[in-house]
């Protein structure tokens, strides 16, 4: 049974590659051209490249690994956020005890203040 499913997947992949070059062989004769029957052919290309890709439920496995790596890449940026604001926070608490007197200053290091404590909660 798991040899069947091996082929029948084989099969559906090497579909899906095929209609991929006829697709691309398509559209590069659509920019030379521009005439709408080779629109129309990569409108129908692209529809039965879905279908394969449902059928043979490749659909689900690429999206679950696009969200794993849009949770991947919002995570890195996640940290890279919290060091430049720590980075900040420290520059910000250097320039109050040199600067004290100055309003902006000051308004500046209460509102970092204040966005530590409203994150730590």
């Amino acid at each position: 049974m798991q040899k069947v499913i091996e082929n029948a997947m084989l099969k559906i992949t090497q579909a899906m590659e095929k209609n991929r070059k006829a697709y691309c062989e398509a559209k590069e004769w659509y920019q030379d051209t521009g005439q709408d029957r080779y629109w129309n052919k990569m409108e129908r290309l692209d529809k039965e490249y879905e279908e394969l890709k449902g059928f043979g439920g490749i659909a689900e496995s690429e999206k679950k690994e696009r969200e794993d790596a849009e949770r991947t890449r919002l995570f890195v940026e996640n940290k890279d956020l919290k060091r430049f604001i720590a980075g900040i926070k420290s520059d910000v608490c250097y320039i109050h005890a040199d600067y004290w007197s100055d309003p902006r200053v000051v308004k500046l290091h209460e509102k970092l203040k204040e966005f530590n404590s409203v994150n730590r909660n």
